[in-house]
């Protein structure tokens, strides 16, 4: 994500061997993911180890490691030669090649690099990829349901970012991240869940916080989107503060799991992994938080209390 990109497009997409394809409007992001994914598939069906395959592009593993892993910009040449040490035809070359060459182009959001975490990089460019996307916040509503004066006081408050281009242009990156995600022509399915102290936890005014929950009331009415609360008196099933797990369709990247600190952030992909915590996550939904129609009760009660 943080390497040097070119701007070069690649031809028309064509089939990927295997099943998965370079489909159009494959993000940058995503198609490095898929590429690492690819090239690590064909070494382990040769039964070659990393160590092995850096000693075929004269690099270390720890290289081959970040390249499967797409936590690196893709080097064309290294892609090459070991697809042709792994044996890929010349069809199977010139797809790879051409999603290293799709992993190179730019972001959307490179324009906001300064003002954008680089953990939560990842995320921003796949969550609007996703068929499925379920969140978890403890303390704030999430970022892709705020409303303009809440984003900015979060930001001015948590980040204790005081000048005015710092505030606006990560503002303006929550609002561009919610148009990509909702007003797609097949938007994601949402689920959101959240902790009932969100809703007594005052952000900016009272009326900032008022429009804040009128606004998570119109996306509960939204097709496909749900929000559901996990009040105080419930027990206690996950002590993380934000989660997020993201399902692609077919074409795309293996589901993964992000799990957010207080400055940095892990994806789990590896299957096992990501089982776990989608358990964890159902517990939340089922177990712990409240139904949907429970939650807009919740919801429209808090939005009495700050318009009181």
């Amino acid at each position: 994500m943080n390497g040097a990109r070119v701007s070069q497009q690649p031809d028309s997409p064509v089939p990927l061997y295997g099943p998965v394809f370079l489909r159009p409007g494959l993000n940058p992001t995503a198609a490095g993911i898929v590429l690492g994914a690819e090239l690590r598939r064909m070494r382990e069906a040769r039964n070659l180890t990393a160590t092995r395959s850096g000693k075929l592009i004269n690099a270390s593993v720890s290289k081959v490691s970040r390249l499967e892993r797409a936590l690196s910009p893709p080097d064309l040449r290294d892609v090459e030669v070991l697809a042709a040490k792994y044996g890929a035809n010349a069809t199977e070359r010139a797809q790879l090649r051409r999603l290293a060459q799709r992993a190179l182009e730019p972001e959307w959001f490179d324009r906001y690099a300064d003002y954008a975490a680089s953990w939560m990089q990842r995320l921003i460019a796949l969550e609007s990829d996703a068929v499925y996307f379920c969140t978890y916040e403890a303390r704030i509503a999430p970022g892709l349901l705020q409303t303009a004066a809440y984003a900015r006081q979060i930001i001015s408050d948590g980040l204790r970012v005081s000048e005015g281009d710092q505030v606006e242009q990560r503002v303006e990156l929550r609002a561009e991240r919610q148009r990509r995600f909702f007003e797609q022509p097949e938007p994601p399915r949402g689920k959101f869940l959240l902790d009932q102290s969100v809703l007594l936890r005052q952000v900016g005014t009272r009326q900032t916080m008022a429009e804040q929950l009128r606004k998570l009331l119109d996306y509960s009415d939204r097709p496909g989107v749900s929000i559901q609360f996990v009040p105080l008196n419930s027990s206690v099933v996950s002590n993380h503060g934000s989660m997020a797990h993201l399902r692609f369709g077919p074409l795309g990247p293996p589901a993964m799991v992000y799990v957010e600190g207080d400055d940095d952030a892990t994806y789990y992909v590896k299957p096992d992994e990501v089982e776990r915590r989608v358990e964890l996550m159902l517990r939340l939904s089922h177990e712990a938080a409240a139904s949907w129609r429970d939650s807009r009760a919740i919801l429209r009660d808090a939005v009495k209390r700050y318009e009181d």
